[in-house]
């Protein structure tokens, strides 16, 4: 009977040790890369007040563009390519459109697009300013500050419905039908850009930075 009882408790330990161990896999596996797997920001890099955002933008001697977008907002991350780049700053202090009209009374772009579903972009030369409302950080305005030639050899066209005229985008980019081209090889190959994702994610055309976050005012403190 001693023998029986003891091939009993052995059993029961490797029960619990196997059923312990399969527990912690599956819970590792939220980590893991996959379709359904994501990172996430553990914080987001810090931001001046309100007033101060205000005022720096508004007292900026900015010759560019990037310079005024890289001493008034945070720089959230950035996206490498072989064919351009672009980079992401936020606000948590701004409305989109209060973002914009700051941003374009300041340094005063070719062209401005609609306002539609949470988006707009800006159009200076050689860059595109694109303000999106994060659908995964509510309150959050992501500001990226993309080279034309990163929106021309990424983005998809569709992005831009209900924002630009296809004609407009042809003129800004330099190319008489760069938009039905791009449409074309976006429905063929897939993998175009659609916009920038803070955590990557499933959705097939949206690009995951660097993670190089953190930089810009505020930071540190």
């Amino acid at each position: 009977m001693r023998d029986y009882a003891g091939v009993i408790i052995v059993v029961l330990i490797a029960v619990v040790i196997g059923y312990n161990s399969f527990g912690s896999m599956g819970n590792g596996s939220k980590g893991m890369s996959g379709s359904n797997a994501q990172d996430t920001y553990e914080e987001l890099p810090s931001e001046p007040s309100r007033n101060d955002v205000l005022n720096s933008i508004k007292q900026s001697e900015a010759a560019s563009i990037r310079q005024l977008l890289s001493d008034s907002f945070p720089l959230l991350d950035t996206v490498e390519t072989d064919e351009g780049h672009s980079e992401i700053f936020m606000t948590q202090n701004l409305t989109l459109s209060e973002t914009a009209e700051e941003i374009e009374n300041k340094i005063e772009p070719e062209e401005v697009s609609d306002r539609d579903e949470g988006k707009q972009v800006l159009i200076y030369p050689d860059e595109f300013v694109i303000l999106q409302e994060s659908d995964e950080e509510p309150g959050l305005i992501l500001i990226e500050l993309a080279s034309d030639e990163f929106v021309r050899n990424n983005y998809s066209p569709s992005f831009f419905q209900g924002l630009l005229a296809y004609s407009l985008l042809n003129r800004m980019l330099g190319s008489s039908d760069w938009a039905n081209r791009r449409e074309a090889r976006c429905q063929s190959e897939g993998g175009c850009y659609g916009g920038y994702s803070m955590y990557g994610g499933s959705n097939s055309g949206s690009f995951r930075g660097s993670s190089n976050r953190g930089g810009g005012p505020g930071t540190g403190k």
